[in-house]
Parts: structure tokens; sequence; C-alpha cells
């Protein structure tokens, strides 16, 4: 990762310094709710609704993929039939998996390369408010 970050800051902030460097990458807010999220063009892909968990949109194909992996990890929360991920961030560690997952996921939402037909589901947070 990049320059370590002063005492305090949390989690969620560590991964938005981190990548919002990135060129595919701007942040924003999120449309579901309060906190700050992350966008690939106009789509937005990753929710930091709190300090300590994230949403990342990886898409259902990828999920299904992945879905052993995901789960074995210990650290990432899943329904099968959402395009959503939660990850819990408690740790550098953690950090370094959600950045890792948010490079499948651009490479996911990137409209260069189409993965499903179905529109993508909504941050499980923002039904959660509906």
């Amino acid at each position: 990762m990049g320059t370590p970050l002063p005492a305090g800051i949390s989690f969620a902030e560590r991964v938005v310094d981190e990548l919002r460097r990135w060129p595919a990458l701007s942040v924003c807010r999120v449309d579901c709710g309060e906190g700050s999220g992350l966008a690939l063009s106009n789509r937005q892909i990753l929710h930091l609704h709190t300090s300590d968990e994230a949403e990342l949109c990886l898409t259902w194909p990828v999920i299904q993929r992945m879905h052993e992996v995901l789960l074995n990890s210990g650290r990432v929360l899943l329904d099968p039939s959402e395009d959503w991920v939660r990850v819990r961030l408690d740790g550098d560690s953690d950090v370094e998996l959600l950045t890792s997952l948010v490079s499948v996921a651009i490479h996911a939402n990137s409209s260069a390369f189409p993965q499903h037909s179905r529109p993508v589901t909504p941050c499980p947070k923002g039904l959660a408010s509906v």
C-alpha cells in the first residue's frame, strides 16, 4: 500500500485514500444514503457506509465464480443472488483484500467487458432504507 496514514484514520478512510489515486475511480457520495463511495465512470462500485465495512459491486457472475474463495476468506459476506458483497474492515490485511477485490470489480463493471445482461442490483444498504 502507499504511505502510512496517521493514527486515528479508520480503515475505510485508508481505502478511500489509496483508491482515490487510481485513475479509473472517482470519489463520490453514495446514491443509497450515507457514506462515501467510489465510482467507475458513472457506476458506483464501492460504498463505505461505516468505518469498518465496505460494500463492493463484484457482479453476480464474478461472485458465482469466486463464491468459495470469498467465503473461505472469512472476511467477505455475500448473498449469491446479489451483485454486491460486504467486506469487514478490521485490519490492514482487510484493506489489502478489499483493494484487490476493487481491481476485480473494475474489470467486472467495465463497459468494455459486459458480464451479464440483467441490471445490476442496488446496494443492499440502500434496499434496507427503502
